[in-house]
């Protein structure tokens, strides 16, 4: 299954993932309109700053997802076929419990702060075979939508990059010490000249 993966050391808060998730979800879909309407469509993403690191803050939505669980009336459940967390706004009573359990603080207010709202995952945009908005829109891929395998399998090949590189300048830095083979060839060639 796929999901958004994040890599925040490639954020540069640029917030078009604010912005692609904002007009994916305002009522004409459109940059030229959007900013138009009102209420105004509020982004389900939001990128915090912090010292060094940028990082888009957005629902992972959760295998066993604290915010369901605290969900006193069934607001909020899981869609099966997209994997995703979904708050049903019509049966939210502006608890905000959800809101209080998310560990990531991907639950916010709505608009007339009388509804919990979050990321639902683009989910009418995978059933046409799109990536979430935020994920296509972030120019760096500091976002990006792949499998769990893939996912995995790039973090493995960044980090042997990295390792390979630190070590590369720690040997560079550090006075090189002969090999074993390049001792014996020495001493061959101090035993040749006596």
């Amino acid at each position: 299954m796929k999901k958004v993966a994040l890599d925040p050391r490639k954020c540069t808060a640029c917030r078009t993932c604010e912005l692609q998730c904002s007009v994916v979800h305002s009522r004409s879909g459109s940059i030229y309109s959007a900013i138009f309407e009102s209420p105004p469509s509020l982004s389900r993403v939001k990128v915090s700053w912090t010292p060094g690191l940028n990082v888009p803050v957005r629902c992972v939505h959760c295998e066993n997802a604290p915010c369901l669980l605290a969900c006193p009336v069934g607001a909020i459940e899981e869609d099966a076929a997209s994997g995703t967390v979904q708050v049903r706004e019509e049966k939210c009573i502006g608890c905000f419990t959800c809101l209080l359990v998310c560990p990531y603080g991907a639950v916010r207010l709505s608009f007339d702060r009388k509804k919990a709202h979050k990321c639902d995952g683009c989910r009418d945009r995978l059933r046409e075979g799109l990536e979430p908005a935020c994920a296509s829109g972030c120019p760096t891929k500091a976002l990006s939508f792949a499998d769990f395998d893939e996912i995995a399998a790039k973090k493995i090949l960044e980090t042997a990059a990295r390792e390979t590189a630190a070590l590369s300048q720690a040997g560079a830095a550090a006075p090189h010490e002969p090999s074993s083979l390049e001792r014996i060839l020495e001493m061959r060639k101090e035993m040749a000249n006596g």
